[in-house]
């Protein structure tokens, strides 16, 4: 067995030479390539992080600052300029613009890494799809750190939080959450590796998806029939279960949750099979 020892600005990793791009192989492969390479998945989704925070003077507060600075625009805009008339709505808006700024740089992350990690894609054993996974990963210790923003707001609007089990749900929303922006990274990376504008495509689409989902308007203010349509969006059923759980202390309605879980999960079984049918067009072209 040849190894290979690549050393990149994020991280440094060790893998076998791989001489053919690998034939079509059911989902299971994806538990036994995890197993097999989950020193590079850890490595890869650290050294990430860390290069994102590499000699800046904030460091680990941007997660933290970009939310809260949204977060107070909106709320002199929304909440002043022009009332929405909803209580503690920083509080509101913050629940929403968390997991969206999530989602919005997984996504975009996750479309140009087969790009930016071509040589470790090409000359080592380390499946594609862990490079995608651990730049969604990173992504998920940012998620980590921007909860912190939630903190100091309860001190301001305590009423607008209720304690109960239902937080316990917010494990699996959250599941969701990173479901979502795999699956959307997985498939559109692959596409990217063939269709090098394809990060202008994502960028135009986020644009439209911020619009499209509830972050700084509440969604029971729309008709009936154009809330079960606003259910098809993955990110207005899960930020409307992260605000049924947070702000109500209550279990989001079966039709909300559900889904959040359909949905999510829908697209990362989506992106996961783009990703096995041109896993060999990826080996080609990086």
């Amino acid at each position: 067995m040849r190894l290979y020892r690549h050393r990149t600005p994020d991280a440094t990793f060790v893998g076998e030479l791989a001489a053919e791009p690998p034939p079509w192989r059911p989902f299971g492969s994806f538990v036994s390539d995890l197993k097999t390479h989950s020193h590079a998945l850890e490595a890869f989704a650290l050294g990430r992080f860390r290069a994102a925070y590499r000699a800046q003077a904030l460091g680990l507060l941007w997660p933290l600052a970009n939310p809260t600075i949204l977060m107070i625009v909106m709320s002199v805009f929304f909440g002043i300029v022009f009332p929405t008339r909803i209580d503690a709505y920083p509080v509101f808006l913050i629940l929403g613009l968390i997991p969206w700024h999530f989602l919005s740089h997984a996504w975009t992350d996750g479309t140009s890494c087969f790009l930016q990690h071509a040589e470790v894609i090409k000359r080592t054993g380390v499946p594609a799809w862990i490079v995608a996974f651990g730049s969604v990963l990173s992504h998920v210790l940012n998620l980590a750190f921007a909860t912190l923003s939630v903190l100091p707001l309860i001190a301001f609007y305590p009423d607008a939080f209720h304690v109960s089990f239902a937080l316990l749900l917010l494990i699996p929303v959250l599941v969701c959450l990173v479901a979502l922006g795999q699956g959307l990274a997985l498939g559109s990376a692959v596409f990217n590796v063939v269709f090098r504008d394809v990060g202008y495509i994502v960028n135009s689409a986020l644009v439209v998806l911020f619009w499209a989902t509830p972050i700084f308007y509440p969604m029971d203010r729309l008709g009936p029939l154009a809330q079960k349509v606003m259910l098809l969006n993955p990110m207005a059923a899960v930020i409307q279960c992260i605000r049924d759980i947070v702000l109500k202390g209550a279990v989001p309605p079966p039709t909300v949750l559900g889904a959040a879980f359909v949905t999510c999960f829908s697209i990362l079984l989506l992106g996961s099979l783009v990703y096995q049918r041109f896993a060999r067009v990826v080996a080609d072209h990086v």
